[in-house]
């Protein structure tokens, strides 16, 4: 039973491990799909995250941010599955919240566009 936990663990970290790293882009070379809009290339998901603004910032900026984001990444393109806003923060004695835009989103790769990770 021990080996199996053991392998199990093992397999899974050796799964995490095993993400793509592409260089970084300008943020310009990333594509932008605004929610319920999809790559019509076939793509992969370099990585899932969150862009988090003041609430006055607009969803340009917002946008923007993102972009550079997923340009860190490498990203071929920026999908964009949704803009929220929610109040965080800490309950002090003052009732101090800041309330936040926060854009949820993937960056994405052509495998088309890097042959260099295409399998032999």
């Amino acid at each position: 039973m021990t080996a199996l936990v053991v392998a199990v663990l093992v397999a899974v970290m050796v799964a995490c491990g095993a993400g793509v790293k592409l260089p970084p882009v300008a943020p310009e070379e990333v594509e932008v799909f605004l929610p319920g809009s999809y790559p019509d290339e076939d793509y992969k998901v370099l990585a899932r995250f969150d862009t988090q603004v003041p609430l006055n910032v607009s969803d340009s900026e917002l946008i923007e941010r993102a972009r550079a984001q997923a340009a860190e990444y490498g990203a071929d393109a920026l999908v964009i599955s949704g803009i929220r806003r929610t109040t965080e923060g800490q309950i002090e004695l003052n009732l101090q919240q800041e309330q936040v835009k926060i854009l949820d989103a993937i960056a994405v790769y052509y495998p088309s566009r890097h042959p260099e990770l295409q399998q032999e």
